[in-house]
């Protein structure tokens, strides 16, 4: 699927659903879902549809922050026109067609490369703010397997080094765990710390 459209065209928006947190300009921040998006804009479905006009920022999973102005408003969302400057625009292009396969069943979570890094020591954040040791077994580009002793519930979000992820399951005597952002290509190696 291509997201970025060509030179003077409007990008068509796609339907795609990417969970992520809204932060309205007085500050108020809910939990948000895209139903369509595109590089220039994304409607969304949240419990605040906000005003015409409004900045809002966008902090969608696997993607990243989006700035932009809401232009539309209904009772369950909004639409919102993304303001995407040159230099991040093929950055997060990547990034939505990565999501979208994804989504599409075009890529298997678990057919991502595999590595042990170097340095395997790691510091856990854990949700309620406590910090761990912990040891990475295997990570990926998109995902982490640790060995730790605590193992927060299944959706929490954690910090693991310096990246933000959210546990997918219990393994025993740790967890994994799926990066909010993933590596991109040219930065993972054996490496690359989290």
């Amino acid at each position: 699927m291509q997201i970025d459209p060509p030179p003077g065209e409007q990008a068509p928006r796609t339907p795609l659903r990417i969970n992520g947190r809204c932060l309205f300009a007085d500050g108020e921040e809910h939990a948000c879902q895209t139903r369509e998006i595109a590089l220039d804009e994304a409607v969304l479905t949240a419990p605040v549809s906000g005003r015409p006009g409004e900045p809002v920022t966008l902090y969608l999973d696997n993607v990243g922050a989006l700035t932009g102005t809401i232009v539309a408003t209904a009772p369950d969302g909004f639409r919102l026109r993304i303001e995407v400057n040159a230099e991040r625009r093929a950055r997060i292009a990547a990034r939505l067609d990565w999501v979208a396969a994804r989504a599409e069943g075009g890529v298997e979570q678990r057919s991502d490369v595999r590595i042990v890094p170097t340095v395997t020591d790691v510091q856990v954040r854990l949700p309620d703010g406590t910090h761990v040791p912990g040891s990475i077994v295997d990570m990926s580009m998109t995902g982490i397997a640790l060995a730790v002793p605590v193992q927060p519930p299944v959706g929490s979000q954690v910090t693991i080094g310096k990246r933000f992820a959210t546990v997918v399951r219990h393994l025993d005597g740790g967890f994994a765990a799926a990066f909010k952002l993933p590596f991109r290509p040219e930065t993972f190696s054996q490496h690359a710390t989290p």
